[in-house]
């Protein structure tokens, strides 16, 4: 197993203990600073509470350097909303220190990325252009991620089983993209068509615990996407299904696609 036992973590890091603790410090280098003000000026432009946002990645822990990038994470479905609203109105604000990233430098972040996710450059910056959560602040980059405050989790450890179907590549329709902006980001769909791989299932919607497969398609769009194939068994309901996850190798993708 890869998880880590309980018993043997020294120190638990969490994202609004970080970011408390930097505002409170009396000394900031340059990229602690930016990570203190992209914070606040999102808390401020989307009104939500001190609780629901903090700072994760590298700055957390002391591990930064210059080119470090910011990592903001927000908490609870409403506020990651607001949150989001927030940062499409900032980018399209050209006062804004909120900058989407330009042309250029999406194809390096597609040049970064294609290191483990393949996809055709046409397609990624079709549906990277469409992403708020992603850009420059100040000169620097960063990513917000979205994750739902524990109370809004009906599932417990066990109440749902996972089991591995094998490997595929769907078309799909997205009937449902609620759940895109969250880690992880769920996708129901309809009008599936196996296209490879396990023919023998009906995939019923696409997963992801990676950020980069956030906000990557809505509703009504059609999609072709890649990955691995999971039977899901939710003991709560006593139902079974099949999901396509991605993000655990680097030819899972999912594109948008003109079917």
């Amino acid at each position: 197993m890869c998880e880590v036992p309980v018993s043997i973590v020294e120190k638990h890091y969490t994202p609004v203990k970080a970011l408390k603790r930097l505002r409170q410090a009396r000394r900031l280098d340059s990229i602690e600073q930016k990570a203190v003000e992209i914070v606040e000026e999102l808390k401020n432009e989307a009104g939500i509470p001190w609780s629901a946002i903090g700072i994760s990645g590298s700055v957390s822990v002391k591990l930064h350097t210059e080119r470090s990038d910011l990592d903001p994470v927000v908490y609870g479905e409403s506020s990651c909303r607001k949150a989001y609203d927030a940062l499409s109105m900032l980018l399209g604000d050209s006062e804004s220190r909120f900058k989407p990233y330009s042309a250029d430098e999406l194809k390096v972040l597609f040049d970064f990325r294609s290191k483990d996710t393949v996809m055709p450059l046409e397609d990624f910056l079709t549906v990277e252009t469409r992403k708020a959560f992603q850009g420059k602040f100040m000169g620097t980059d960063y990513f917000v991620r979205f994750v739902k405050d524990f109370a809004e989790i009906d599932e417990k450890y066990g109440d749902v089983v996972y089991r591995n179907c094998g490997y595929a590549r769907i078309k799909a329709k997205v009937s449902d993209a609620s759940e895109a902006l969250f880690t992880p980001c769920v996708y129901l769909l309809e009008d599936v068509e196996v296209l490879e791989g396990a023919k023998h299932v009906q995939v019923e919607q696409v997963a992801s615990f990676r950020g980069r497969f956030c906000m990557q398609a809505k509703n009504g769009e059609w999609i072709v996407a890649q990955g691995k194939v999971e039977k899901v068994a939710d003991r709560r309901v006593g139902r079974d299904y099949y999901r396509l996850l991605l993000g655990n190798s680097s030819n899972d993708y999912m594109i948008l696609s003109g079917f």
